[in-house]
């Protein structure tokens, strides 16, 4: 049978030798060395999981990324934003993008998702509101399914970060929590709302694709930076069961082919639709450190067509794989601190 396999990967500070990650430190560059190793190791695993299009994230060397994987045999590599650079030190990388690496051709060119204006119109969400880190939208022409719509998303993190020199201007300690907890819930606030906007723009501008086209493939890759029993997961897959709908209960609705309707716009969970998903057991993709525990952060979602219970399916998830070996690893600095996830979509017979 025919297969199509898809991943996502943060490749956790992609910045080449001679350029630093937020801030100019020796903790956050790489020695030559230290580069040649990592970028060794990432093609160990490209190998390995022999994907057919792979969503990356934290991408701040351009043309390196882009020579990696087009000597991995991506002849079709693009990024739809620039990294974004500290404007007193171009060395210093302060705003990672995504990117695609497909060995299928692009149909068209790939761009950054528009962030929904509805969301803007109809919420608390500002004017000015996009996305943190441009979402990358791809239509590849594929061998097996023909045209499959591909967006790569990186999420707002969680946690918030504290200036440590602003609150260390303030004269006594007991200023100094309390500033540091003021400014926390402030961030934390921000983060969680910019997150949920995020989530909600990525699903409605999938619906959006789906009214043209309701049998349409679309693939959602990405580093969330939720999990998966969160508002971020319920907001962009709509999931949640809807029991009443205009004033009436879903079961009095006569017609059984209404009642389903929902599944047409919905988006699911690769893992979920795994025979043998367990979600007391599913497998973390971030490796956690001091100060947060291991857990899954990171996604593949799919549509209605992709669903092997819907009986009008072109393809069904047939595997799901975590790369998740190198956790074992102190070190991440020459790996990652997530695990590529790889689904593999069986066409149907």
């Amino acid at each position: 049978m025919a297969e199509l396999k898809v991943a996502t990967w943060n490749l956790y500070q992609f910045a080449k030798p001679g350029t630093y990650w937020y801030d100019m430190e020796e903790s956050n560059d790489y020695e030559p060395d230290q580069w040649a190793q990592k970028l060794s190791w990432i093609r160990s695993v490209v190998e390995d999981m022999n994907a057919d299009i792979i969503g990356l994230q934290e991408i701040f060397s351009v043309e390196e990324f882009k020579e990696l994987f087009n000597s991995l045999g991506y002849e079709h590599v693009a990024v739809v934003d620039t990294p974004a650079v500290d404007p007193n030190n171009d060395k210093v990388f302060v705003g990672p993008i995504t990117a695609i690496a497909s060995r299928h051709p692009f149909v068209g060119e790939p761009s950054a998702l528009a962030f929904p204006q509805q969301l803007k119109d109809q919420t608390q969400v500002e004017d000015g509101f996009d996305f943190r880190r441009a979402v990358t939208r791809a239509t590849v022409q594929t061998p097996q399914l023909g045209e499959v719509v591909v967006y790569v998303c990186h999420f707002k993190s969680q946690g918030a970060f504290i200036d440590g020199d602003e609150i260390a201007s303030f004269a006594d300690w007991k200023t100094r929590f309390r500033e540091h907890l003021r400014a926390r819930a402030i961030k934390d606030a921000d983060q969680i709302v910019r997150r949920s906007a995020e989530a909600a723009g990525v699903y409605l501008a999938a619906m959006e694709e789906l009214d043209e086209n309701p049998s349409k493939p679309i693939v959602v890759l990405g580093d969330m930076n939720d999990g998966p029993h969160s508002p971020t997961l319920r907001m962009i897959t709509q999931q949640e069961w809807i029991d009443n709908i205009a004033r009436k209960r879903r079961s009095k609705i006569e017609d059984a082919s209404d009642r389903a309707w929902n599944f047409t716009w919905q988006l699911y969970d690769a893992y979920g639709l795994l025979p043998s998903q367990n979600s007391a057991t599913r497998p973390a993709t971030h490796a956690g450190g001091w100060k947060y525990p291991a857990e899954t952060l990171d996604y593949i979602f799919v549509t209605n067509a992709l669903n092997p219970k819907n009986l009008n399916h072109i393809a069904k998830v047939s595997d799901l794989k975590v790369y998740s070996e190198h956790f074992d690893d102190l070190d991440k600095l020459l790996t990652t601190d997530h695990a590529p996830v790889c689904a593999t979509l069986t066409v149907r017979s």
